[in-house]
């Protein structure tokens, strides 16, 4: 029988890892998961802790040479037939340390999966065997199949093959991408995701490296949140987002159809997890725009109420939710929600994110959660060079008009492998396709403020954005601040002196870094 081993870097929760783990069990496969390095934990760990009380993103690369040793040597020791790393491309870096240790183990396939490889599979090919397109829940069970029935494994849908690798029985070299790489089609979409099983949740399953050793448990029964989906897929085609790629590229005419679970398969899940998991607070339903219509919120959130009754969280794109469905939500336990404005420009909205939302269309959407008592987090992307100064402001006025309280997301934009805002970012000179390469495994921060590069103008709005989402910590902009803020912006377009909001932020600067930044907050990269 193959033995296969799923890895998750910096996620607990990895539902994709789980989902490919819990259907390859159903399928009499001995598979296993290992979880390495955890974000929650590093969280509870460094709590109260002056210098370090947030996750950043100097962590993502902070494993050491004895968990990397760790993780190899698990492999070794219990003779894995397949391996599959889940990447985003923060963690490729870290991948290629633990790969150039596992590479020569003879007769051990290596898979990556997750967005790193649908999304930048021309890097990856040469760091395995096998790479994963798009989703992996079949896709995964056949090769595992095939090679347990000695197969040939070459011509599998959702696969690229590294057949110089792979016609060798080891990980030995990388590959020629032009002359031994066997790209294979992707399949339609599963339509029926109900047909798959719910996550797994049982120690002998799992293993976790962290603070260099490594334990058999599973890290969910220490959560206290939950993650799930209600369905797949994404309506939109936001240039910034990597479902721009997965739309137009891997899965055409299907990605923006989604995919709902019924509610039994979803009820089931979830009653497992009120069973099972008895630290979990939360729950959060991580799809990329909640879309279910009115009846299925309606007849699944009445019997939430009634049976599981524990919080819980969506994602909305402005204009989605109307008076009834937010009534019904917070009715049933709605606790908040995240909402993506990006800009309060309408038209770098449309023009350069491709999201036509007019601006009465997110004040109402914010005043309807607001009567509701619905918590929300509104993202912005800052750093844009699309945007002018005062399309930045606008952000800025429109952050201030938002009804309180409220919290922010605030981040720079991002250029994602292929991605329809990095070729316009290239074609517009804005980067290099080089410079690109060189740094898409570094920038993984959250908004950074811009005090010692770019012009006086970006540097002025990186610090009035790092001023706001301090004083926002109370999740209130008090009437004297907002004048305040008015005030600093008017006496910069006088005097364009960076001076005047350096004195402002002072306080809140790190003196460790020259009292010139900052340590970035957390960030759930669900875009990569």
């Amino acid at each position: 029988m193959v033995k296969v081993l799923l890895v998750s870097f910096f996620n607990d929760e990895a539902y994709g890892v789980r989902a490919i783990h819990s259907n390859l069990e159903e399928n009499g496969i001995d598979a296993y998961m290992l979880f390495f390095k955890l974000i929650d934990s590093y969280r509870e760990r460094s709590k109260g802790e002056s210098n370090k009380d947030r996750f950043t993103a100097d962590d993502l690369d902070n494993a050491t040479t004895r968990e990397v040793d760790l993780l190899v040597s698990h492999i070794k020791q219990n003779k894995y037939d397949v391996v599959g790393f889940s990447l985003v491309s923060q963690h490729f870096t870290l991948y290629k340390r633990i790969y150039s240790k596992l590479k020569n183990i003879s007769d051990l396939s290596i898979v990556i999966g997750g967005w790193q490889a649908s999304l930048n599979p021309n890097d990856c090919i040469g760091y395995a065997d096998f790479l994963c397109i798009g989703e992996g829940e079949d896709p995964m069970f056949e090769l595992v199949r095939k090679l347990g029935n000695k197969e040939p494994v070459e011509n599998i849908d959702n696969f690229w093959v590294n057949t110089k690798i792979h016609g060798a029985g080891s990980c030995k070299e990388a590959a020629a991408i032009d002359n031994h790489v066997t790209k294979n089609s992707v399949r339609p979409l599963p339509r029926d995701l109900s047909s798959f099983p719910g996550p797994l949740f049982d120690h002998k399953y799992s293993y976790v490296v962290e603070d260099n050793i490594i334990k058999n448990y599973d890290p969910y029964f220490e959560n206290t949140r939950y993650g799930t989906f209600i369905g797949r897929g994404c309506p939109y085609k936001c240039t910034y987002c990597s479902n721009s790629y997965m739309a137009n590229e891997v899965y055409p005419r299907q990605w923006t159809k989604v995919r709902h679970r019924s509610i039994t398969h979803l009820q089931k899940e979830l009653l497992t997890v009120k069973e099972r998991l008895k630290n979990v607070k939360n729950i959060n339903f991580y799809d990329e725009v909640f879309t279910p219509k009115i009846e299925w919120i309606k007849e699944f959130f009445s019997w939430y109420k009634d049976v599981i009754d524990i919080p819980f969280y969506v994602f909305f794109y402005p204009g989605t939710c109307d008076d009834e469905k937010a009534r019904v939500l917070a009715d049933n336990g709605l606790a908040g929600t995240w909402l993506g404005v990006q800009s309060g420009s309408e038209r770098v909205r449309k023009e350069v994110f491709k999201r036509s939302t007019r601006n009465e269309v997110i004040f109402k959407q914010a005043r309807i959660f607001h009567k509701y008592g619905i918590s929300v987090r509104y993202d912005f992307i800052f750093d844009n060079p699309f945007e002018t100064f005062e399309e930045s402001l606008e952000s800025i006025y429109m952050i201030l008009e938002l009804p309180q309280p409220l919290s922010l997301n605030m981040f720079s934009l991002k250029y994602f492998p292929n991605t329809e805002i990095t070729d316009m970012a290239i074609n517009a000179g804005f980067v290099s396709a080089v410079d690109l390469d060189d740094n898409q495994e570094k920038d993984h921060e959250t908004y950074m403020i811009r005090q010692d590069k770019g012009s006086l103008d970006d540097r002025f709005i990186g610090y009035l954005v790092f001023y706001i989402s301090n004083i926002l910590t109370n999740a209130i902009i008090t009437q004297h601040q907002k004048e305040g803020i008015f005030k600093l912006i008017d006496d910069y377009k006088k005097s364009k002196d960076i001076e005047i909001i350096k004195n402002i932020v002072k306080p809140y600067l790190s003196k460790s870094n020259g009292g010139l930044s900052r340590k970035p907050e957390p960030t759930y990269c669900l875009i990569v």
